[in-house]
């Protein structure tokens, strides 16, 4: 991971379109947002990002998702990174059983 300076924070929001990801524009740095589902290796899921970034994948059921925002500079290297912020995925109200309406 990068060591930096720069203040870069990361917030999370559970919105109607998914989760949304608020963050610093930092002036000469750019944005990649990063995900992992249960600890699994990093994707990088948006190059260059605006704030707020929306993620509109659905989660996997019962795993949490993690997001972390490195920042690199013209030239590529990595700058700063936030911290990392964890998304659960949205408890589903039980599916009604038709057997059960009378």
């Amino acid at each position: 991971m990068p060591s930096s300076t720069l203040s870069a924070s990361l917030r999370l929001h559970m919105v109607p379109a998914g989760r949304r990801l608020d963050f610093a524009q930092l002036p000469g740095h750019y944005a990649y947002v990063y995900r992992r589902d249960r600890n699994g290796p990093w994707e990088c899921i948006a190059h260059n990002a605006s704030s707020p970034f929306i993620d509109r994948t659905p989660l996997p059921p019962g795993a949490p998702t993690e997001y972390q925002l490195i920042y690199h500079d013209a030239t590529g290297r990595d700058t700063a990174a936030t911290g990392i912020v964890q998304a659960l995925p949205a408890q589903l109200p039980p599916a009604t059983s038709l057997l059960g309406l009378r």
